[in-house]
């Protein structure tokens, strides 16, 4: 993207600069096919000047010249207001971008003016102290002072930070005061995953997936870079197994092409350099191409007030990095591919929110940062919750009761933890491990049901439910059981804010007066459902054997009932609507129950009863509700009340009609 590129050979900046960028626009195979570039005086060209002829002599250039200003460009597009406003702001002019515009200079000032103003928001986190990182950063140690010539650091990285890299990459801020000759970063206990950018579908250039990233201030640099022949950007990682890699000693990774991944390369993409204070004029310009080829400048450059110049040093005397200028930037030498794809600055992964939250002028809000919840003893079930949204837990309730465990980033200032439960009255939660001196605190929360405000006994039905059909066929199945239940649900909306002490005014902040503090704080708001089962394992039929014509014929099964909430429970049984099919044994049904007698025990206490199509309570709601019960049968039928049409030598069985009902109510 340009504002302008020469065209013509007798163009008095190409003879000038001694290079001809329209002729690699314009030269088959020097650009992929699918690359687009913007340039507004060559569109203009194109569009009104350029004849027939000329369209077809720069044909290449026509393929890859998108239809576009360099105004219609997303990032400009996107972001014209906040553009022109900054540009006032920052010098108490005004500016009008105009995208239709052939002349794009106005884009470019605004631009440069933005680079400006972020290049001194980024040299001001060092204002107070030479050193300043994230919470994903145990610590920096400095070995060397950081405003001599030979300034050198170890940043140790806390453990598994990778696991939260997406949201909190490690974010360090480092400040050059005086004007280095060697700089040497050591980091320790990092993660040494790799990932391939492509430049083209055969290409691949590795870097470092989980690198911190490295904010270097050179606040020291006024006129130019202070690096000599032999001067070094020595970089040394050491990973979570203690194994120390440096250039010397990697071997691991490779490009496509074959060449040797250096650390320098691996590291590049996550290191901004900055040089706020760096001025250049009358045609000079930085220069970070000059150093120890083993050990070479990394880093993006941002120089908001200097031009950058790319010198042609040869093919292993080249800094690692992407160039971001307010002012000129000469290119003398090929962008290689381990240059312009591995070491361009990755914005991917880093937010806005990593770096503002650094910003020393910024209040430190201490921050819940990790909800977790589990069952149970031996902590089952574990899932950690969205902190600052909304988040499902569901959990089996004989698994365990639902424990509650939070982190919170000090921010070394002191804080309170307050909850909400089921929309009831906002509660502050003592922890004796709340300590503000730490950077992290881990506080044990306890049982959900412990805190004032919980659900414990109302319960709802799911609709997960299993009965029995009303005509129930045993005829159809060879299973010896039938179960029918239903799932029983207690729920409990658990809120969880972290506040500070006082309100900006100085009011205290508490239990009672915490509700009209939450404007602009979004609590971390866990619905939790736990459920369980009110269900009955029972015969699929009673089978009474072979009648031998002068013995009883008994049936001996057994009921199991499973009441997982202790909810009121009973269960009625009823004889079933008459048979006339057998089952797959030749068991036949027996068509009437006026002879059927049973006994039923339960809790130790026996019953009879008298079957009849008229169901009867075996378990009343009134028993003490228990997490099981087993229900023991004797049926019998006396061989002197055989029915005549019972005959000798044949095998029976009596079919029945099961129905279970339950309370909402827990125990």
């Amino acid at each position: 993207m340009a504002n302008e590129v020469p065209y013509q050979s007798t163009d008095a900046s190409l003879r000038q600069n001694g290079q001809n960028l329209f002729n690699v626009f314009n030269r088959q195979d020097k650009l992929p096919d699918a690359d687009t570039i913007v340039v507004n005086n060559l569109r203009d060209q194109a569009q009104r000047v350029w004849t027939a002829t000329e369209k077809t002599q720069n044909a290449v250039l026509m393929k890859h010249l998108a239809d576009k200003n360099v105004g219609d460009v997303g990032y400009f597009q996107d972001n014209k207001a906040s553009l022109e406003a900054d540009y006032q702001q920052q010098t108490g002019k005004t500016l009008t971008l105009n995208p239709d515009k052939v002349d794009a200079t106005a884009y470019f000032e605004a631009a440069a003016e933005q680079i400006r103003s972020i290049s001194d928001y980024y040299a001001s986190f060092n204002a107070k102290s030479p050193t300043l990182v994230n919470d994903s950063v145990s610590g920096v140690t400095v070995q060397r002072a950081l405003d001599g010539d030979d300034p050198a650091v170890t940043i140790k990285l806390r453990d598994d930070y990778q696991q939260q890299f997406d949201d909190k990459p490690p974010v360090i801020f480092l400040n050059l005061a005086g004007k280095p000759q060697n700089v040497t970063i050591n980091i320790e206990n990092m993660a040494t995953d790799t990932v391939k950018n492509a430049v083209t579908s055969d290409d691949t250039y590795a870097t470092y997936q989980y690198a911190p990233y490295i904010f270097v201030n050179w606040t020291g640099v006024t006129t130019e870079i202070p690096f000599t022949w032999g001067s070094a950007y020595k970089f040394s990682v050491t990973d979570a197994s203690g194994r120390v890699i440096t250039n010397d000693k990697n071997d691991d990774v490779t490009n496509s092409d074959g060449s040797k991944a250096t650390l320098n390369q691996l590291l590049s993409s996550h290191i901004l350099n900055n040089f706020p204070n760096a001025t250049t004029s009358d045609g000079k310009y930085l220069n970070a191409d000059i150093g120890d080829s083993n050990n070479l400048f990394t880093g993006s450059i941002m120089a908001p007030n200097a031009s950058v110049q790319v010198s042609n040093m040869g093919d292993d005397q080249f800094f690692y990095g992407s160039i971001i200028s307010g002012k000129d930037v000469l290119i003398e030498n090929n962008m290689l591919p381990a240059r312009v794809i591995a070491s361009s600055f990755d914005v991917e992964h880093i937010t806005s929110d990593s770096i503002s939250d650094l910003d020393p002028s910024k209040p430190q809000v201490p921050q819940l940062t990790k909800v977790t919840l589990s069952q149970g003893k031996t902590g089952s079930n574990v899932k950690d919750m969205t902190t600052g949204a909304t988040t499902d837990y569901d959990a089996v309730h004989t698994t365990g009761d639902v424990h509650i465990a939070a982190q919170v980033t000090t921010h070394k200032t002191p804080y309170q933890v307050f909850y909400q439960l089921n929309s009831g009255k906002w509660q502050g939660l003592s922890n004796d491990a709340i300590d503000a001196s730490k950077a992290d605190n881990q506080l044990d929360l306890g049982q959900l049901t412990d805190l004032t405000g919980a659900n414990l006994k109302q319960l709802t039905a799911t609709g997960k439910t299993v009965t029995q059909a009303p005509a129930y066929d045993p005829t159809t199945t060879t299973a010896k059981t039938q179960s029918i239940s239903a799932e029983l649900a207690r729920k409990n909306q658990l809120k969880l804010v972290v506040m500070p002490m006082k309100t900006a005014s100085g009011t205290p902040i508490t239990s009672d007066n915490v509700a009209d503090q939450l404007s602009g704080v979004t609590p971390t708001t866990i619905n939790v459902t736990e459920t369980g089962t009110a269900a009955a394992v029972l015969p699929t039929v009673f089978n009474f054997g072979v009648n031998t014509g002068d013995t009883s014929m008994t049936a001996t099964p057994a009921v199991q009932v499973t009441n997982d909430w202790q909810v009121p429970v009973s269960l009625s049984l009823a004889a079933s609507t008459a048979l006339t099919a057998p089952l797959s044994d030749g068991a036949r049904p027996l068509s009437t129950t006026d002879f059927l007698q049973y006994q039923v025990v339960v809790d130790a206490a026996t019953t009879t009863h008298q079957l009849s199509e008229t169901a009867t309570t075996l378990l009343p709601a009134t028993s003490p509700p228990t997490l099981t019960k087993q229900l023991a049968f004797t049926m019998t039928i006396d061989p002197t009340q055989l029915p005549k049409g019972l005959a000798v030598g044949q095998h029976y069985f009596v079919p029945f009609k099961w129905q279970l009902n339950y309370g909402l109510t827990a125990n």
